[in-house]
């Protein structure tokens, strides 16, 4: 008990610390020489996280004429009341953007008020989702397969602990390496200055042998990949490097090409990068409100599709590895999928793709009733009987 009281505490202090942490990190690197107050300080500044346009290094995906088509329809008489309660809780809380859709429809939809419906949202962890959705573009196209180990794919990582994990293993977060730190990074903030300079890239953070070393078990032997849960940066980094290998180009430009030009999206989007082309795949996309409506359409029902990607989503919205989240929302949750939470306590038969700090794309399995959120903090109780009580409608 006194072992397992210890790593809850650990969990809880990990999303205590997220948006202090990451979110610091993040913006400095937005900010000029010139600018003498760091933008996540004080109430409500985090809006400067959650709503920017990215830094002048990072990948910009252009617009397109001919995006998927979503419909506005006014709430039907049993859907209301689910309404009525998105309202309240919108209207109570630091959410900054919240929507009810029905497959393309759109039910209800809502902007706090000064936000332009240009703002281009910050998914933070929803990107996970997204680099699990383009690796298994990948693997359709037959480029890379679930099984592949990293030290096959990227051979200067084969003599490390790191390079026996699988992809499948990154997916569900069990690679059985270093566990990051309190704030789920692989990162120190010295570390983080030295990336955005261009002197170190996130190749290089993962070449480090702390970062791809094994979690030593309580015996005091190396952790093995497929084994533990553990929520960290690395993981997703690293799939971000092995589709990059495997597609030719760099990830950012593979999830242009696969997912978002799929859906597609309007834009304008940003995907965050290094200086050196590598993606941040643990938390890169940022868009306008309406293109993540777009995505989340896009998503469900492709999910329903007798397709190669139907089936990939139907394994990523399965439990693929017990996954006792940290404090917090994550904390609703007892299984993991690929780079999805997944076996919800009050809506078990959803998806969820999540990010700490309040936001969230959640489907049903059984109906296409989804909510996205996008907020500094979660009222994760609120918002979990809302969907509840919105994906239960027909």
């Amino acid at each position: 008990m006194v072992i397992f009281r210890a790593l809850c505490d650990g969990w809880r202090q990990r999303e205590r610390l997220f948006h202090s942490g990451l979110a610091a990190f993040l913006w400095l690197s937005l900010l000029s020489n010139a600018s003498a107050q760091n933008p996540c300080e004080g109430r409500g500044a985090c809006d400067a996280l959650l709503m920017n346009t990215g830094r002048v290094w990072d990948y910009k995906v252009g617009v397109t004429t001919s995006p998927r088509m979503l419909t506005s329809q006014a709430p039907e008489a049993q859907e209301q009341s689910v309404v009525e309660s998105m309202k309240r809780v919108f209207n109570a809380s630091s959410i900054r953007g919240a929507a009810l859709l029905n497959g393309d429809k759109i039910i209800h939809v809502a902007l706090k008020d000064g936000i332009s419906e240009e703002a281009l949202f910050y998914g933070l962890s929803v990107g996970k989702t997204v680099t699990a959705i383009a690796a298994g573009q990948a693997i359709c196209q037959k480029l890379i397969s679930l099984d592949a180990k990293v030290g096959e794919i990227l051979p200067e990582f084969a003599a490390t602990d790191m390079g026996k994990a699988s992809l499948k293993n990154l997916l569900t977060m069990s690679s059985g390496t270093w566990e990051g730190l309190r704030d789920a990074n692989v990162a120190t903030p010295e570390q983080f200055r030295e990336i955005w300079s261009g002197r170190l890239s996130l190749k290089d953070l993962m070449l480090q042998t702390k970062v791809n070393s094994a979690e030593k078990d309580f015996s005091g032997k190396p952790r093995q990949p497929g084994t533990v849960f553990a929520y960290r940066n690395s993981d997703p980094e690293m799939v971000a490097l092995m589709v990059a290998k495997a597609s030719g180009m760099p990830f950012a430009n593979w999830v242009e090409q696969s997912v978002l030009r799929a859906v597609p999206i309007q834009g304008p989007a940003v995907l965050r990068t290094d200086r050196n082309n590598h993606t941040f795949a643990s938390g890169a996309l940022q868009m306008t409100l309406k293109d993540w409506l777009r995505f989340a359409a896009w998503v469900r029902t492709t999910y329903d599709e007798d397709s190669c990607l139907g089936s990939f989503l139907k394994d990523a919205a399965k439990p693929q590895i017990s996954a006792r989240g940290p404090n917090g929302p994550f904390n609703q949750f007892g299984h993991y999928g690929y780079f999805t939470w997944v076996d919800h306590k009050m809506v078990p038969d959803s998806f969820y793709a999540h990010g700490v700090g309040g936001q969230i794309i959640a489907w049903n399995k059984k109906n296409k009733r989804m909510m996205v959120v996008f907020s500094n903090e979660s009222p994760a109780n609120d918002l979990a009987a809302i969907y509840r009580d919105w994906s239960r409608l027909p």
